[in-house]
């Protein structure tokens, strides 16, 4: 999150301890990936392969990755991947003051896809299959409470005795719900589509209050706080095709711009400061909220191209690339200026959203352990899309980042099940914060810090298939028992 751009005065805002500030905001907004497009994966051999397979997803997350694969799948299933255990670290260097490292941790348990084939006799040889998936999914809250004991804290003069508190509350919750329909054009090539509806809650909230004293009895008391929170619903289509024959399979996926349906949200902000005996030709006092305003958000187009190739029955590679258009810059609530009373002042109350083209790759490999047994390594690339905004941007997940999975997938009976770790690690220095700060008047020393970033992943998951009673041509087929990798 940055700043409300106003014309105050550089220096005017008697605020919060500069480094603590800085680090809370940089080390809770960090955990939200909010400008990545692979940090999460959906389907359970997609974790482990790093969403590589876009030529031959060979099980039901073609319903995502490349719903012409759904097409060309042998037996209807059913795939749970319900229990994601998501580990985050995220270190600021000197981030409280120098040689003083800020550090902060967190654990989600996260839904991550739910779909399943449809089979209704009116399809002939063609396919349908629904999904759930979550896109996005984080809540937190981080508060910081400290007193500090200097001169002139906060850049105001005689202040020697400053205790502050720092709040940050985000919640971000998004989910696709698809149904896809996929035809088999020749025993090699399949074609479908999946449309989605995406509904996105956002509320992000943040307030501190610093309370000061000086030794010939000056006092003083501020406050500022800002929110944001908006529903929207939008549609968008992927298209994909497949072609598998031998060991090759290639494919090809394209992922339209969304069309908003509906959006609403709300803003707010507050200022306010006290003082006494204390010059700090503090800005006049703002009490704003503006409710049921229109609500705004799209995604870009999107296109990725993936290859597999097997080496007889135990040895599969796996590769893909994916571009992402950019996302031009679009206000995410629209407010209107806020204007304190009795004052010139004008603060822009607006949320920009913006995203710069991106390329990311995946590398994974299969290799089988027998028949039911199947292990599994790939890397995988989730390079940020922020893009700088000139109103206040609402992303700031600024690094790249570099993934590492492994795992194994069994079978049990007609079912299968997978066990398996993603790693992330990135870092990246930044000098956004320290700006951000400055435009609210607070001084700070620090103009650029290290962030560190890691996350690990623990991924436990199932699929179930079911008879098969029609092979693609529309011919009956034997059930057989499934092996490893017969989706």
């Amino acid at each position: 999150m940055t700043s409300i751009p106003s014309r105050v005065r550089r220096g005017s805002v008697p605020g919060v301890v500069p480094g603590t500030l800085l680090a809370l905001l940089m080390s809770a907004t960090a955990l939200a990936q909010d400008a990545h497009y692979t940090t999460r994966q959906f389907g359970n051999r997609a974790w482990l392969l790093g969403g590589a397979f876009v030529g031959n997803p060979n099980d039901i997350s073609a319903v995502y990755y490349n719903p012409g694969a759904l097409a060309l799948l042998g037996a209807p299933e059913l795939e749970l991947t319900g229990s994601v255990y998501e580990y985050t670290r995220l270190k600021v260097q000197d981030g409280q003051g120098e040689g003083k490292d800020l550090s902060d941790s967190n654990v989600d348990v996260l839904p991550s896809l739910i779909a399943g084939s449809l089979r209704f006799g009116f399809l002939g040889k063609s396919r349908m299959a629904y999904s759930l998936l979550t896109r996005q999914g984080f809540s937190y809250s981080l508060q910081s409470r400290g007193t500090r004991t200097g001169t002139d804290l906060a850049g105001v003069r005689g202040l020697d005795m400053l205790s502050t508190d720092v709040r940050l509350d985000q919640t971000v919750s998004e989910f696709w719900t698809g149904v896809s329909w996929a035809y088999p054009v020749t025993e090699h090539l399949g074609l479908g589509l999946t449309p989605f509806v995406a509904t996105r809650h956002h509320e992000l909230r943040f307030q501190t209050q610093a309370q000061g004293s000086g030794a010939a009895g000056q006092q003083l008391l501020a406050t500022l706080g800002r929110d944001l929170e908006f529903d929207h619903v939008r549609v968008l289509l992927k298209l994909g095709a497949s072609y598998q024959h031998g060991p090759w399979a290639l494919g090809l996926s394209v992922t339209t711009p969304s069309l908003a349906l509906w959006g609403r949200g709300s803003v707010g902000f507050e200022r306010a400061v006290q003082s006494q005996g204390v010059d700090t030709n503090a800005p006049a006092a703002v009490f704003d909220f503006q409710e049921d305003l229109p609500a705004h958000f799209r995604n870009s187009w999107a296109a990725a191209f993936g290859v597999s190739r097997s080496f007889g029955d135990s040895t599969a590679v796996y590769a893909s690339v994916e571009g992402y258009a950019r996302v031009s810059s679009i206000t995410l609530v629209d407010a209107q200026p806020i204007v304190p009373r009795d004052t010139t002042e004008s603060i822009d109350g607006d949320y920009a959203f913006a995203l710069k083209p991106v390329l990311n790759g995946a590398l994974g490999v299969e290799q089988a352990l027998g028949d039911r047994v199947r292990v599994y390594l790939s890397g995988h690339t989730d390079f940020s899309a922020l893009e700088q905004t000139q109103s206040t941007n609402a992303l700031v997940g600024g690094w790249d980042l570099y993934h590492a999975a492994s795992g194994i997938h069994f079978v049990l009976g007609r079912s299968r099940f997978t066990l398996g770790g993603d790693l992330a690690w990135g870092n990246k220095q930044t000098t956004r914060f320290a700006e951000t700060l400055q435009q609210l008047g607070l001084s700070t020393p620090m103009r650029a810090q290290d962030v560190h970033f890691f996350q690990a992943t623990l991924l436990v998951g199932a699929s179930f298939s079911f008879k098969d009673t029609r092979s693609t041509s529309g011919k009956g087929s034997v059930e057989e028992a499934p092996t490893a990798d017969s989706p």
